[in-house]
């Protein structure tokens, strides 16, 4: 469903700037300016639920799953990993920002590609038994 919105308060400098990379993007703005909003409101919607705790039906996106699958086929070689080789497949996968590390982390768990087994001796981290990405 298509909606018109009318909104206060835009920072002219973000705005402009939005619309001209749309516009070296697409070539035009005209019919395409709602398309891209649309696609930045639901950007930020998926970060913000990974911030805020997603309700527990909720399937991630699919290129969510694309990527977890390439982290759940980088870590399937291994029988248990720790912490860092987690992050480290993380970071090299998709970046190393803190909350792409925690999202992807915590939804390896969710989906129960890897299970903590036991701690890390004199640390607080874990190592984590490697089951793989099961089919959904």
């Amino acid at each position: 469903m298509k909606k018109d919105i009318f909104i206060r308060g835009v920072d002219g400098e973000v705005w402009d700037e939005f619309k001209a990379v749309v516009a070296a993007k697409k070539r035009k703005l005209h019919g395409v300016l709602g398309e891209a909003l649309t696609e930045a409101l639901k950007l930020y919607l998926e970060h913000a639920h990974t911030d805020s705790g997603k309700p527990e039906d909720e399937k991630p996106k699919s290129r969510t799953l694309k990527t977890l699958k390439d982290i759940s086929e980088k870590l399937e070689g291994f029988k248990e990993v720790t912490d860092q080789d987690v992050e480290d497949v993380i970071v090299k996968t998709v970046g190393g920002d803190r909350r792409t590390v925690s999202k992807y982390r915590y939804l390896l768990q969710k989906l129960r590609v890897i299970e903590p087994s036991r701690r890390i001796v004199g640390s607080n981290g874990w190592i984590y038994s490697v089951n793989g990405l099961r089919p959904t």
